[in-house]
């Protein structure tokens, strides 16, 4: 397992996500048009892997 698919696989806190978005703010402006799409990929995975790992209400109807 490489370095960045198992940061992937770590879950952030609310603390250490405003941290990181902080950060972020700070460097986005300084980033090249290829980091900023490797950065919409991985914040579109992160954010899909955190939808399917919260419980959903069971549906009756199935």
């Amino acid at each position: 397992m490489t370095a960045r698919s198992s940061r992937r696989l770590a879950r952030l806190t609310d603390a250490e996500a405003e941290a990181l978005r902080l950060h972020l703010l700070e460097v986005i402006p300084r980033l090249q048009r290829h980091h900023l799409l490797d950065l919409a990929d991985t914040l579109h995975d992160a954010a899909r892997e955190r939808r399917w790992g919260e419980p959903r209400p069971f549906d009756v109807r199935v």
